[in-house]
This record gives structure tokens, C-alpha cells and sequence, in this order.
């Protein structure tokens, strides 16, 4: 199968309209999402644009699919097509392997011309972009360290040390500390979790110890993370109150980056 049949396989297998405000589906849409492009092109919405509690049907699995469409709708056309508050526009990447790499590389270089360098620190005046390497694949994250250097744009790396769902090795911490250098090293636990997996028998192997790592070989905490599964930050969870209380700022969703909201206090039942 060659680049654009790769692109353009399947996708719409779950109809917005029957799963409603539900997040019915939402892991089978997130899945599918990613194996139809080389780099999958999310609409999401930053703190300027969130939407107010009273609409949480956003937080959906329609929403999700929606977003999807708007998302790959402004990397091929150059606009989303319709009026939305959304305003970044992520490009996500997994394993690339090499005969992909060259419509990787033109999707990259298409996004960058979509908008200015998303910050977390900063507003979204405007359409913001950002790229995302996600789970650590050693081949990938080097070729896209080096090209996304090249292109002058710092990318966001969520790596792992390991996951059964892709072949090859990870990146190790020498080779982390390098693309640090030019990028930016994001929380991912250690081994493909997703929050409310995490409990106090491997808090500190999938959470604790990924951040002292990242922090050791960037020289600095991450300020953004992200669960398998996309969930947003759920005060209700180990996991995430681990993250707030180690200072991480930013949980990235399927919808969404946010901030995470400060405590009151110290999570009692979290480990620094």
C-alpha cells in the first residue's frame, strides 16, 4: 500500500449522529484515526477557546470525529470549512516508516504554513499548529528530530519505554537528551497507560519514574502529558493528581490541551 492509500483508508465507521454526547466508541474512532493517516491532523481547543460545562456534549465521541474532519479538512484545503472556536491544529505522528516518510515530511511542511508555533505558555490569537511524536520509536523520533530542526520548528515528544503495539526499539535517555536540545519532552507513562489504569502498586514505574527520567534528560519537568486513550484530567484519578502535584501544567486530550487545574493542597496519596 502506497502513502496516499494509507491515507485514505476507511474511517468512517461510527455515524456522529447515533452515538449522540456519549464517548460510546471512542477508543475504535481514536484507533482507526490513526492508522488512515501518515500524521493524523486534530482540531483541538486550547484554554481560550474551551467550551463552558454546559456544553459537555464537546467532550464527546461525536465531537472527537467532528474535530477529526475539521482537522483534516484545514490540512488539505487550507480551512476547516466551517465557523469553529477551535484554534490549534495538531499534526500526530506514531511510527513512521521510511516509504512514508516523504509524505510525512509535505504534511509537516503543509501545517507549518497553517498557523504560528503553539505554546502552551502563550494565547491562541489567532490559528496555532503544533507537531506531536508520540510513544518513542527510536527510528521515527530521530528522523523527525532532525527534519522538524531543520524546518525550524520545535515538536513535542511523548515518548515510552516500551508498548506492545509497535515493533522497533525506543528512544534511549542519550538519545532523548539530544532531541531535547531542539524539542520539547512530554509525560507519557512508561508503558502505554491510560489514567485509570494506574494504581498504587505501579504509580511510581508508569508515572513517577517516566518524569524523574524526562526531567533528568531534559533538564527541565515536562509541562505537557498525555494517556493512552486521550482522557482528559480527572481530579478523581492517581494518575493525574500525581502529575499536578509533580508541576506538569498541561494534559493534551482527544478534544482538547488544557491546563490542569491547581489543588488546594497536596495530594496525600501521590508520590514525589
Amino acid at each position: 500500500m502506497d502513502a496516499e492509500a494509507a491515507a485514505s483508508e476507511g474511517f468512517d465507521e461510527l455515524d456522529p449522529d447515533e452515538i449522540g454526547g456519549s464517548t460510546a466508541g471512542l477508543s475504535r474512532a481514536v484507533l482507526t484515526d490513526d492508522q488512515r493517516d501518515v500524521g493524523v491532523p486534530m482540531l483541538l481547543h486550547t484554554a481560550d477557546t474551551l467550551p463552558g460545562p454546559e456544553h459537555g456534549e464537546r467532550f464527546s465521541t461525536a465531537a472527537y470525529l467532528h474535530q477529526a474532519s475539521l482537522g483534516r479538512r484545514w490540512l488539505e484545503d487550507g480551512d476547516p470549512g466551517e465557523e469553529t472556536t477551535a484554534q490549534l491544529l495538531s499534526l500526530n505522528f506514531h511510527a513512521v516508516p521510511p516509504e512514508f516518510r516523504r509524505t510525512a515530511e509535505e504534511r509537516i511542511r503543509r501545517v507549518l504554513d497553517l498557523g504560528e508555533a503553539y505554546d502552551p505558555e502563550t494565547g491562541t490569537d489567532g490559528p496555532r499548529v503544533m507537531v506531536a511524536i508520540y510513544d518513542g520509536d527510536r527510528s521515527t523520533g530521530l528522523w523527525a528530530a532532525e527534519l522538524c530542526r531543520r524546518l525550524g520548528v520545535r515538536a513535542y515528544y511523548f515518548p515510552l519505554r516500551h508498548t506492545l503495539l509497535e515493533a522497533g526499539p525506543r528512544l534511549t535517555d542519550d538519545e532523548l537528551a539530544t532531541v531535547a536540545a531542539d524539542h520539547e519532552l512530554c509525560f507519557h507513562t512508561a508503558t502505554h497507560r491510560a489514567a485509570a489504569e494506574v494504581t498504587e502498586d505501579d504509580l511510581e514505574a508508569e508515572v513517577v519514574e517516566p518524569l524523574h527520567r524526562l526531567t533528568r534528560v531534559a533538564g527541565r519537568l515536562p509541562r505537557l502529558g498525555a494517556w493512552r486513550g486521550g482522557a482528559r484530567f480527572d481530579p478523581g484519578t492517581l494518575g493525574d493528581r500525581t502529575l499536578r502535584n509533580f508541576g506538569v501544567t498541561h494534559l493534551v486530550s482527544n478534544w482538547s490541551v488544557e491546563p490542569i487545574p491547581p489543588a488546594a493542597g497536596l495530594d496525600p496519596d501521590t508520590v514525589s
